[in-house]
Formats: structure tokens, sequence, C-alpha cells
């Protein structure tokens, strides 16, 4: 009973601490965040459906919405005029609100005059983004003083047929220098700029908003941002006795935007530590801005990072180094240290990105994804000898016509490095036709010739993926302090929108992968060792079986190891699953291992082709299939005997459907 007396006490002291103005007061907007339905508010249509509680619209988070209800056109067919209870302009003559939607035409909101009906300030959606159906609040602050004292509305008009607005938390009585001050800051908080200091603004942002992330819809042992949106690793290295990961990150929204560095930091690569931002764009402006992919090394002590910066369009490689692994300070200036003008005549500058840097000898060495004037993919070779200064090599590899099928054309992401004495390039080729992802993830061996800049030695047929899931992306490896080579790639893919983005965070990245060579020179990828120390409950089943067999075993953050011995039709294990036997099924059929998410998407991708995948296996030589299957409430991994293949993908379950 204390503790109930106690939890009301705090509830009450929340709701003295954020109650809502008072309601009676003529210089305030009756009912100003619609937690009230439409109370104090009038419309030219009959009990029209506007007021919304979700946080979901389109499968995307209306981010940074205040309170549990705004107001919302998006559902009506015609067009409709709301308008406010009457107030007086006071206070210091400010009115701020939340504007989001496609206001593009005929959708807007105004102060009007109330006695003649007079349109004093008008305001709309600016930054909404027509290709990915974002609606992302942003904040209006209108300097209402030449009305001062001046009866008025707020009218909020939707006449576009093709159009909507959504509005939230109007204030019209800023009373204070700070509490204004509060409005200019989220103002150019939710455009991505608090002051001129772009890395401050995102940290700031972050660490102001990152409590509205449940941790209950979050990944548990997976890397990935506080908030937002992140993608492809970057600046991957141990560095001072600690691994480093950074990646690329959007805090201020869970779709794309423009890219920052995340970063975090371990000790055994599964627990990591939360990081300030590293890099900001240089500049954001209307022809881009964006600190786009790269890499890190360590000399003497120092971490240097190498990445894309892009602006009007062209992209070209800058350069920091740090002393503690954490704060950056930029080289040359900011200014480019590879940029158009080093390129051959045979490449577009306009898609030159994602520099790995690397030493071999006595001299620094990056490899950078390119796309040819022909419009297919490239991989170039620069060298240097201090940084700062660089010298293009040659093509390391080329796409052409007769690649396209398996190299698309543009190739991001590069990695080269040696295993055995054999160099392994990674890459990640894009628009690659009839594949389920559009873009894949593809390695291939030879030797790479530091004259000419080529990879000599290898064949289109050699070319393998590297994970044949539905969400593995942009692999990046580094060599920690044991020598061993390890990868980590982007667990999420391009062309399907997230499906986390209505909790506030997109993307993740992959268990950390050892990797290695076999004696056919095929790439090995199993599990980092260090994720054992976290095993607990430890149970084990075995059985012969016939048909679906109900294991008594479940969970969703989970580590299995499988082995089966398959006989005809399909052998295998349910995961994510229901009392029914849906879920998602791994299991052996005709020489491949099958994945089918199909039961796991919340009907979110119809048809097969992005719900079933499949990597060829071959069973050993005991008639067995060995599986080392990672669950994480939204992914799997599976490894399939040893790591010769992988399989990664996210699923949408739920902690009803987590039988196996």
């Amino acid at each position: 009973m204390k503790r109930k007396i106690i939890f009301i006490i705090v509830i009450g002291i929340l709701l003295t601490i954020f109650g809502c103005k008072d309601k009676t007061d003529p210089y305030q907007i009756i009912n100003s965040g619609f937690e009230d339905g439409m109370t104090g508010w009038t419309t030219s249509m009959e009990e029209p459906d506007l007021i919304r509680t979700d946080i979901t619209y389109d499968g995307h988070r209306k981010y940074m919405k205040e309170g549990s209800a705004f107001l919302s056109t998006k559902s009506l067919t015609e067009g409709i005029e709301i308008t406010s209870s009457p107030f007086k302009i006071g206070g210091l003559g400010k009115i701020s609100f939340l504007i989001s939607g496609n206001t593009l035409e005929n959708a807007y909101v105004e102060l009007i005059n109330h006695e003649t009906d007079e349109v004093l300030l008008t305001a709309d959606s600016e930054l909404y983004d027509g290709i990915v159906f974002v609606d992302n609040f942003t904040r209006v602050i209108w300097d209402a003083t030449p009305f001062m004292d001046l009866e008025v509305t707020i009218r909020i008009t939707d006449h576009d047929p093709s159009g909507y607005i959504i509005v939230d938390d109007f204030d019209a009585k800023i009373e204070s220098d700070e509490e204004h001050a509060s409005y200019i800051d989220d103002v150019l908080l939710r455009s991505g700029i608090k002051t001129d200091d772009l890395l401050m603004s995102a940290e700031h942002y972050i660490n102001l908003y990152k409590y509205r992330i449940n941790p209950e819809t979050r990944y548990t042992y997976h890397v990935m941002g506080e908030m937002g949106w992140i993608n492809d690793p970057n600046g991957f290295v141990y560095f001072q006795d600690e691994y480093h990961l950074f990646y690329q990150h959007h805090p201020y929204s869970s779709m794309w935007g423009p890219m920052h560095w995340g970063h975090v930091k371990s000790d055994d690569l599964v627990k990591w530590e939360y990081l300030p931002i590293a890099v900001a764009p240089i500049v954001l402006d209307a022809g881009g801005g964006a600190a786009f992919s790269g890499s890190a090394i360590d000399i003497d002590g120092e971490l240097y990072i190498i990445y894309t910066e892009n602006w009007i369009g062209y992209q070209h490689q800058v350069i920091a180094k740090s002393e503690d692994g954490i704060h950056f300070e930029m080289l040359n200036e900011g200014l480019p240290v590879i940029d158009e003008s080093d390129l051959p005549f045979y490449a577009n500058p306009i898609d030159f990105r994602d520099p790995k840097i690397f030493k071999h000898d006595d001299l620094y060495y990056s490899v950078i994804g390119s796309r040819q004037i022909n419009n297919f993919g490239q991989v170039l070779l620069f060298s240097s000898a201090n940084l700062m200064d660089w010298e293009y090599v040659g093509p390391v590899i080329q796409g052409s016509i007769n690649s396209i099928y398996k190299l698309g054309y543009m190739f991001e992401c590069p990695d080269i490095f040696e295993l055995n004495g054999i160099d392994v390039l990674l890459m990640s080729p894009q628009q690659i036709p009839g594949h389920r992802n559009t873009h894949g993830t593809v390695y291939v061996t030879g030797d790479l010739n530091y004259q000419t800049g080529m990879l000599d030695g290898w064949t289109l047929d050699q070319i393998q993926e590297i994970d044949y899931g539905f969400d593995f992306y942009a692999p990046q490896t580094m060599v920690d302090d044991q020598g061993r080579r390890i990868m980590v790639a982007w667990m999420q893919s391009w062309n399907r929108s997230p499906m986390t983005a209505q909790y506030g965070w997109a993307g993740a990245m992959t268990i950390p992968r050892v990797i290695t060579l076999d004696a056919e020179n095929k790439l090995i990828q199993y599990p980092i060792e260090e994720i054992e120390n976290y095993r607990s409950n430890i149970q084990s089943y075995e059985e012969t079986v016939s048909g679906m067999v109900d294991t008594d075993l479940d969970g969703n953050t989970i580590d299995i190891e499988l082995k089966f011995y398959p006989t005809t039709g399909k052998s295998g294990i349910t995961l994510f699953g229901d009392a029914l036997g849906n879920g998602t099924h791994v299991y052996y059929q005709d020489g491949y291992i099958y994945m089918d998410r199909t039961d796991s998407m919340n009907g979110r991708h119809s048809g097969d082709f992005y719900n079933i995948t499949k990597a060829p296996v071959q069973i050993q030589e005991d008639g067995s299939i060995d599986l080392r299957i990672l669950l994480d409430r939204f992914s799997i991994e599976v490894f399939i005997n040893g790591g010769q293949q992988a399989i990664t993908s996210t699923i949408y379950g739920s902690n009803a459907t987590d039988s196996i």
C-alpha cells in the first residue's frame, strides 16, 4: 500500500509540473495540444476524424510529437477548415507550434484577426520529404508582436486533394525569455542545427530525447544507435586496448538523413559503451552535406579517420585525427585530401566514396568505391606517404555489361586485406538486376598488384555472396590484438523501409564475425567467441522427430547450436514460433538451407521474393548439418557448418511468438 501511495504522489507532482496552462486564460488557446480531442476547436465538417493518439504513420514514427494526441487531416477525402477558440496575443508576443505533413499546396496554418477575418501570419510544413513519406514534426515560432492584445484565432486549412497537414502543441503565451529560448532551441534541433556546431547539436539532441526510446523495443546485444537511424559501419578499429566502432547515423529521425558518425567502444565486442557523436557534416546546404562512410587507422597512438564528404553533388575524401579516439580534429582545414582532380578520366566524381585505409610496406593505401562514366562500378586504389598527398594507382576491379548480374552498377564500401597470403576484396554492389535486396555484398580473392592497382588472378565465377540473407550490407573489417580479422556489417537493407522505425530507431550492426579462408580460398565467418561468455540458462534438447515437435524451449534472445540429420523433404527448426507452428522457418531441402520469414513479418511483405531466401550447403560426411543461430528480438543470424555460409535477416516478431 505504501508503494501505491508514493506512486500516486509522484503522478500528482508530474501533473503539477507538466500540466497545461490555465484553459480560462484569455491569452491561451483552449485544448492547445488536442489532448481533449476537438474541445475548443470548430470545423467546417461535421464530426471529422482528426485526432490521432498513435505514434506511427505508414510504419514510420511521427517524431517528437508532444503528449499523446495530435491533429491530422490525413484520413480526410475533402477539404476542411479547423478554427481554435479566440485568444489574445500576450506575453512576449510569440506563438509556437509543431507542424508536419504534405503541405505542398493549399494546406497551411494561419493566424486570423477574429473580428475582421484578416490573415495575419501563415505557415506550412517546409520539410516534407515526398520521397520516403516521413512526417517529422518541425517547430514554428511566429512573431506576433505587431498584434499585441488583438483577439485572434488559429485556422488550420487543408484544401489540397493530395495533401494533408498534421499539427500539435500550440503555445500562444510565451512569457519568459527562457521559454522562448527553449522553443528556438527546439526549432534548430528539429532542423539538425543547434548552433553553427553541428556536432554539438546532434549530441545535445540525443541526450535530450533518447529517453523516449522504449528499452523493450531495442536489441539486447547488437550495436544500434541510442535513437534515430544508423547504417554502414565505419572506422572499425582496435585502438588503445579497446574496440571502436563508428556508424553512419542520422539522430534526428528514424529515416535516412544528413549523415553523422555515431560511436561506440567495447573491450569484448559484445557490451558496448556509447560515446559522443564523432563526426558531423562539415556543411549542410541545399546541395547536400553529409559525413559519409570511411575508415580508421592507428598511427603511433593517434587515431586517423578518412571519410567521404558530400557537397553540391560531388564527393571527396577528408581526414581527421584524434589523440583519445573520441574527439577529432579536422586536418587540412577540412579541405579534401582526395577529390575529383585525383580521379582518372573514366571515373564519375558524383559517385566516389567510402575510403578504406590500410598500410602496406612503407605506404598508406586506400580503396574507394567509384562509378565509371559508362555507369558500371569500380574500386580504385590510391597511395600516400603522409596521408595528405595522395596519388591514384589504378583500378582494383571494374564492372562491365558481362558482370551486371553479379556486380550491378556502383560499388560501395570496399575493403581489401590479406588472409593466408591471399588478398580478399569485399564490396557492396548496387542495383543488381533481380537481386532480392537490389544491393548485395560480395567477395573475391586474388593478388593485389601495388604497381598497377589491379587485383590479379580473379574471375567472375569466383565472386561469391558474403551473406545470403535479407539484411546484410556494407561489411567492414579490422585486425585486433589477437590477430583476428573481424567483420561487422549493417543489419538492414536499402530497398525496404525499416520495420522498427515506429519505435524511434532503425538499423543495427551484425554480431562481429571472425573471418578466415578455407583450403579452397572460400570465406569462413563465425561469431566472435566472446558472445559465449554471456550465455545463461543453458538448455539442451535431443530427440528423433517426425513432423512438427514443440521443444518446450522459448525465447527471443538466444544462442542456438543445432546439429540435425536431414532426410527427404524439409528438415529444420522454427524460431519465433507460436502454438500453430507459425514463425521463421530455417530448414534444409535439396542442397540448400532456406530461411522463410513469411510468418514473422506481420504482413509487411507479400510473396516469396522478400521473405524466402536460401544458401547452398553440403551435408557433412556423417550426414549432418550444423547450424549456429543467434536470435535478438528483431533479428536472426544463421551460420552453416562452422560458417561456410551465413544468412542474416530481420523479422518483426513479438513476445507472444518466441517458441522453438
